[in-house]
């Protein structure tokens, strides 16, 4: 958002701005995850003379499904792919490898000792992937869920769900390299999963929230590039708006029903769901977004 002002979209211009249950009888019960153990496997051997270690960036390929007990390679609902998209990832080791506003120390762990051209297989229990957290299944700039190269649908990361991930090392460098990593479209991922009202159209949310320009080469920094505003930066009193009725920008209305007070969620939002070809002195015309929104009410 630029301001408090600005982000009155229909006011101001018109510029544009989205476990599986237990047996028991107890509905308040908590379903028990089974994780796994932490496992790496190599499935190609690297005969590259560089070797990924902590600090240096490393650029890779790599395919994740949620883990399924019940097949033999593991694999169950694949949840993105940089070989689908055509685009590696560029993350230093050692600092937490973040896709889509969530680090996964388990690439930290997993990925170093790996040469060039090598491929391993990494199982993560969710204290090594995600966590607590959660993600809604990627899609595209025109709001689909994505497929993969057969056509089946992503599949959205569950709280507290193990991965599986397949990791090809393209190169090792002492600099990040240069290669874009550009979201295809509004990602959406709980960092903290609120446990108080949900937010709902209609209803008036007070949230606090920090902004971001989407850097897509800073994939050690979340891809957070240069902020341009903050709730902070207008005092201790957070910003209210009433959800999806165009007081805010679209990726807003899209990206913040759902969450529960309390809750802690990352936006990665298109130009088309933010403020388009507007331009200001802090956001350039057609900007991705990357927005933190805590919901502290809803009323």
């Amino acid at each position: 958002m630029k301001s408090k002002f600005h982000i009155l979209a229909a006011l101001v211009c018109a510029a544009a701005l989205t476990a599986c249950g237990g047996g028991s009888n107890n509905n308040n019960s908590t379903p028990v995850v089974v994780q796994p153990a932490y496992g790496a496997a190599d499935l190609t051997p690297g005969t590259g003379t560089d070797t990924a270690l902590a600090g240096k960036y490393i650029t890779v390929n790599y395919a994740g499904w949620l883990y399924d007990a019940s097949k033999d390679d593991k694999k169950g609902g694949k949840i993105d792919s940089s070989i689908d998209r055509g685009q590696p990832l560029a993350f230093q080791l050692g600092t937490g490898a973040v896709l889509y506003g969530m680090a996964l120390s388990g690439w930290d762990q997993g990925v170093a000792g790996m040469k060039v051209g090598g491929k391993r297989k990494l199982i993560l229990p969710a204290s090594l992937a995600y966590g607590a957290g959660s993600r809604d299944a990627l899609k595209d700039a025109a709001g689909k869920v994505m497929k993969d190269a057969n056509g089946v649908d992503y599949v959205a990361v569950p709280a507290n769900a193990a991965l599986v991930f397949e990791i090809e090392v393209v190169s090792v460098n002492t600099v990040v390299p240069p290669i874009d990593v550009t979201p295809p479209g509004l990602v959406k991922t709980d960092i903290k999963l609120g446990t108080g009202t949900e937010a709902t159209g209609g209803k008036t949310l007070a949230v606090q929230y920090t902004g971001w320009l989407y850097d897509s080469k800073n994939a050690a920094g979340g891809f957070k590039g240069t902020q341009f505003d903050s709730s902070a930066s207008y005092g201790t009193a957070p910003f209210s708006f009433t959800l999806g009725v165009g007081r805010v920008i679209k990726g807003w209305d899209q990206g913040v029903v759902g969450m529960k007070v309390g809750g802690k969620r990352s936006l990665i939002i298109p130009p088309d769901l933010g403020y388009g070809a507007a331009a200001s002195a802090k956001i350039p015309a057609n900007s991705t977004l990357i927005f933190e929104i805590e919901l502290v009410t809803v009323q």
